[in-house]
């Protein structure tokens, strides 16, 4: 594990496109902002006009509107004594968030999606899907269509869950969640699932046996796995929560988040394959799409390079 990375948050990211659907982001922008003392920075991004009488005019007119907008809800934030820097690039927007956020140095991502159920697939506001196969910053993804918000769970020392499967890959959102639960005075809770071992062909009393021996020995090298890594953590000072339950991986991360009362799980997603195809895997998928907790998703370092 690499070395504790003091360097608080500073900046966050918020992008807007003036809809109430986007801003469902901004009370977490604010209560991080808050909890930590960071920054924000709102950005609007304007698409160049294209099949208009007069673009120049029309362009002018869509960037005053960007920066009155912009305006408006940095005053709101502002009012609460938050520092807030507007941006209003011209072009596509799932590259400017991606390069805004490296060039402006931000730390995190804050964003809504307006990811649904459709016909037995998943699918993502193409604003935030673009921006999860760029991004170098981790996001934090806000689900527009979410019932019960959760932002009020960051503002008192709030505690942040990491799923773990054994893996390196894993492990990269390991220093994410460290340095969130820095910016934030929060605590650490790790939680790796358990698969229960299939029967095999044999007698009866056979299969009771080796399965019951089987499962036994797999909870107990999960538990000494994460026993391992809290023991790191501690050496930096931090008292983590270890969580090992028996069942899928979803299911069990779903069930400590609500026994811990986590207000963010933090994972590492490959983010994309060499085509620019999303790719998060089964179970950031599935976290994203039926979690109350809001999910913050980092992409490995080896990663970001593609």
């Amino acid at each position: 594990m690499e070395a504790l990375n003091t360097e608080s948050i500073r900046k966050l990211l918020v992008p807007l496109d003036g809809s109430l659907a986007a801003e469902q982001a901004l009370p977490y922008a604010e209560a991080l902002a808050r909890r930590s003392g960071a920054g924000v920075i709102l950005l609007r991004a304007v698409p160049e006009p294209r099949g208009v009488p007069d673009p120049i005019e029309a362009h002018l007119r869509e960037v005053h509107e960007a920066n009155e907008y912009l305006a408006e809800v940095a005053s709101r934030l502002a009012a609460g004594e938050i520092q807030v820097e507007t941006s209003v690039p011209l072009g596509d927007a799932v590259r400017w968030i991606a390069e805004e956020a490296q060039l402006r140095q931000a730390d995190l991502i804050v964003m809504a999606t307006h990811g649904r159920t459709g016909i037995g697939r998943w699918l993502y506001g193409s604003v935030a899907e673009g921006v999860l196969t760029r991004s170098t910053v981790p996001i934090l993804m806000v689900r527009a269509w979410q019932m019960q918000p959760r932002w009020e769970a960051l503002a008192h020392a709030p505690r942040i869950l990491v799923p773990l499967d054994g893996s390196a890959f894993a492990e990269e959102a390991l220093p994410v969640a460290r340095r969130l639960a820095d910016a934030l005075g929060g605590e650490l809770a790790l939680v790796r699932a358990v698969y229960p071992p299939s029967a095999t062909l044999a007698q009866e009393w056979m299969v009771a046996s080796y399965l019951a021996e089987e499962l036994e020995t797999r909870e107990q090298e999960a538990e000494a796995y994460l026993a391992e890594i809290a023991r790191r953590l501690a050496s930096e000072g931090r008292e983590t929560e270890i969580y090992v339950k028996v069942g899928g991986p979803v299911g069990v991360i779903e069930a400590v988040a609500s026994e811990c009362e986590a207000a963010l799980v933090v994972m590492a997603t490959h983010g994309r394959t060499g085509a620019g195809r999303l790719v998060l895997g089964s179970v950031a998928h599935a976290m994203l799409l039926r979690s109350q907790v809001p999910i913050v998703l980092t992409r490995p370092q080896h990663l970001r390079r593609d």
